[in-house]
């Protein structure tokens, strides 16, 4: 299994399928990649050239280990990215307009009595 940023697909992740090393033995290719998106923090990556990050250490200074623990144990959203969940909030929101377009068309239909 290769572990990687989603940034990274485009070049390591590629790579790795155009160079194995041993050609004629398949087992030693990858078995498969997993790719993991960006941590947010106020809808901005989180990443050390904005300086918006704080390491553990850091953080236990701050708010204690048992701030961090508890912090930790409710800090996880799922394995979806943001990305992915306004899709869906956004597909809704496209229903809903369809039925009522629907609903208004129907009702408003001069041929239907």
């Amino acid at each position: 299994m290769r572990a990687s940023g989603k940034d990274l697909i485009g070049n390591h992740s590629t790579y790795l399928l155009f160079n194995p090393i041993w050609p004629t033995d398949t087992s030693k290719w990858p078995k498969g990649i997993r790719a993991n998106g960006h941590l947010l923090l106020n809808n901005e990556k989180m990443s050390k050239s904005t300086g918006n990050f704080m390491t553990l250490e850091e953080a236990i200074e701050k708010f204690s280990a048992d701030g961090m623990r508890l912090s930790l144990a409710d800090a996880g959203d799922g394995l979806e990215d943001d990305a992915a969940i306004l899709r869906l909030v956004n597909m809704i929101k496209w229903v809903k307009v369809r039925i009522q377009k629907s609903e208004n068309s129907k009702k408003n239909n001069v041929f239907r009595k």
